[in-house]
């Protein structure tokens, strides 16, 4: 093999086997003085989370947050959605202590924000309502 194609063969598999010692990015943890109730959780799960908090509401998320600010804490509605959430995670500490949620479920337990909205923002109290 002559030197050329001996240097552009090395260093071909030097590309291609480069993502291989490369080490993945550590993921990191939510970090910010407004997270209040969902602390602990990597951002991809804080994410997931919150879009299933929408989902369970039937709303999108400017209903708590304001758009391109979601740390302002203008929005009333936002205490509201954090008493809700900690009245959630009583609910699964007393009742479901030893439930672990499956992978795409919930973290905040067995009793979630569908559980009683199924997916309206003011879950219904009575039988026609």
């Amino acid at each position: 093999m002559r030197p050329g194609r001996l240097l552009t063969f090395a260093l071909s598999i030097l590309v291609i086997s480069g993502p291989v010692w490369a080490q993945a990015p550590t993921p990191e943890k939510v970090s910010s003085p407004n997270v209040k109730i969902l602390t602990d959780l990597y951002a991809q799960q804080f994410q997931e989370e919150m879009n299933l908090i929408v989902q369970g509401l039937g709303v999108t998320c400017d209903l708590c947050h304001v758009p391109r600010n979601f740390a302002s804490e203008d929005k009333p509605i936002k205490l509201k959605a954090r008493q809700m959430l900690e009245m959630t995670r009583a609910l699964n500490k007393q009742y479901f202590p030893d439930y672990k949620p499956k992978e795409g479920e919930s973290v905040l337990g067995r009793v979630t924000c569908y559980t009683c909205h199924k997916g309206e923002q003011l879950p219904k109290t009575s039988i026609g309502r």
